[in-house]
């Protein structure tokens, strides 16, 4: 079994986003080119060990976690958690309550 290049692709994406860095921003960061990154996060590049080193360095996340496709680590929801985090307690409860009907009458 080899690299799934689309999920890490994906995986650095959601986690450059965490940041709220843009790609330009990462690519600077790391000496890296913006096509580069790009195609990356497209799962269309790949990389060395040693950049995939630098960029979970820069993510504060480790390899395995870029590597790794799993529910804890699944872009969709990690972007769902991030939403959910930014709204205020107020919100949080009613975003809670239409989901929770969304699911009852879907």
């Amino acid at each position: 079994m080899g690299i799934n290049y689309d999920i890490l692709g994906q995986n650095i994406q959601t986690y450059r986003k965490r940041k709220k860095i843009t790609q330009e921003q990462f690519a600077e960061a790391l000496n890296l080119s913006v096509s580069f990154i790009s195609q990356l996060e497209r799962g269309v590049a790949k990389t060395s060990l040693d950049t995939l080193s630098e960029i979970s360095d820069y993510l504060d996340c480790s390899m395995g976690m870029l590597l790794n496709y799993s529910s804890k680590n699944d872009p969709l929801l990690l972007d769902l958690i991030n939403t959910y985090q930014s709204l205020s307690r107020k919100q949080q409860i009613q975003f809670y309550h239409m989901l929770k009907a969304f699911k009852e009458y879907s």
